[in-house]
């Protein structure tokens, strides 16, 4: 019995509250919510509310040029990297170039070699060669 009532009492209470009680609560849950949001949002407001506006005073027109230069030199800079990189590319590229075709020699060999197997042959190498994932490689083109 003591289920019973346990278990009527949490939906009483729940009923119990008026809706001016439940409208209260909510109020006052939405009330903390807007003070702790004011709170957290206060303090850059009034960092960026302290200082002072730009004057359009020629002092900005260094300044402008200042950053104009350094824009140039960060410019300048990621060209030189981007063209280092490209040579860098240029020579993988080279490097890569006689494996690929080697690889693709070794490809038509083992294509031709495995169409001269006997059919049991044939399937037991294209069996070994599905299970090590290289059956792809081979039917690939």
């Amino acid at each position: 019995m003591s289920t019973r009532s346990t278990s009527t009492q949490a939906p009483a209470s729940k009923v119990a509250m008026s809706n001016a009680e439940r409208q209260r609560k909510h109020r006052e849950k939405r009330k903390a919510e807007l003070q702790a949001l004011r709170a957290g949002a206060a303090a850059p407001l009034s960092s960026r509310l302290a200082l002072p506006l730009p004057s359009p005073a020629p002092s900005t027109a260094p300044a402008l040029r200042d950053d104009a230069q350094s824009l140039r030199m960060q410019l300048d800079a990621a060209r030189k990297r981007c063209e280092a990189q490209a040579a860098e590319l240029a020579a993988l590229r080279e490097a890569h170039e006689p494996l690929a075709a080697r690889l693709q020699a070794l490809r038509v060999v083992l294509r031709g070699l495995i169409g001269k197997f006997s059919p049991a042959a044939r399937h037991v190498a294209r069996s070994h060669l599905q299970e090590t994932g290289f059956i792809e490689w081979l039917d690939a083109d």
